[in-house]
Order: C-alpha cells, then structure tokens, then sequence
C-alpha cells in the first residue's frame, strides 16, 4: 500500500506564490515545529495558517482549530474550501505552510500526537522543482506547483531539496470518512 498518493494536477497556485513574497514577515512567526535542533524540521521555515485555540486546548493535545493573522492576508481560504469540497471533508484541522531552502532537507520522522493521528494530511505544492521529492521508505512523489496529494505521516517520510529553488508546501488538516 502506498503511503502518499497524487489526486489532482493544475490548480493555479500564482495567486498564493505572489502574496508569499510580498509578505515575507508571516515566516517564522511560529517556530514551534523549527527551532529545536532535534527536530526533523529544525532550520526549515513555516507559516501558521490555522491551529490550536489556546482556549480549548485539552490535557490529551485534542482541541478546535482556529484561523491565525496570515490566514487573513493570504489566499489560504481560496484553497482550503474547494479541496475540502474535493476530498469530502467533515473538519478543518491545521493548515501549515512549509518552505524547505535549497540542499536543506526535512528529516525522516513520523508525526506523532492526536493533531497527527485525527486528521488526514493533504499537500498543496506551491513551489517546487525536480530535483525536490517527498519520500517514504520504497517510494517517493515528485511534484509540479499546483499539484495536491494526499500523505499519510504516520509513516517515516522525509522530504529532500537538491535544487537552487525553494520548495514550499501547504499542508491542510482535513477530517474524512476515513479518519
């Protein structure tokens, strides 16, 4: 069984690529998941669309997601409900934006915690090039910008970048049928 799989080809990602470079400064505002030097995705850059509501955050890491400040200047919506429509989504969990700079890599790790295991994880490429690649032990997934894919992170994957171009990511947080 594979552990990522491509759904859709074409969406026109310009739109959310010209509003990222003129709002460099959303980068980094949130540097949870970067800054530990243990982490997998340590020195790589993220952007916080959408996630935990501190006010009903539970013991267990269970908790509603709400819609951070760049949610408000990015066209993050513009693309989050058409591919809820697309996949049949019940809820709306996290929505992270990820960039991984030339020769960096997102270390091999799973994701562990109840955000990770509740939701189905979807990518959204916004910027890529070929000798970038999302892996999985066995398998590895290609992409254009505009492509989506669906992912499952419980298993090890690791993304790499081998190219001159930063790769940049949408992930979205989906509930389904299936989850």
């Amino acid at each position: 069984m594979s552990h990522i799989k491509l759904l859709w080809r074409g969406l026109n990602v310009q739109p959310m690529r010209a509003a990222l470079a003129q709002h460099p400064e959303l980068w980094d505002q949130q540097t949870g998941r970067t800054a530990a030097e243990d982490s997998p995705h340590h020195g790589l850059s993220d952007i916080w669309a959408r996630y935990a509501d501190p006010q009903t955050m539970r013991e267990d890491g269970s908790h509603d997601s709400i819609w951070y400040p760049p949610a408000d200047v990015l066209p993050v919506r513009d693309i989050v409900f058409p591919l809820m429509a697309g996949v049949r989504g019940e809820r709306l969990g996290g929505v992270l934006i990820t960039r991984i700079k030339p020769g960096q890599i997102c270390k091999p790790h799973t994701d562990p915690g109840w955000h990770a295991r509740h939701y189905d994880k979807y990518a959204v490429q916004i910027a890529a090039a070929p000798e970038q690649a999302f892996h999985f032990e066995g398998e590895k997934l290609v992409t254009v910008p505009g492509d989506i894919y669906w992912f499952d992170n419980s298993f090890t994957h690791w993304v790499t970048n081998e190219s001159d171009t930063d790769r940049i990511t949408m992930i979205v947080c989906i509930k389904t049928e299936r989850k």
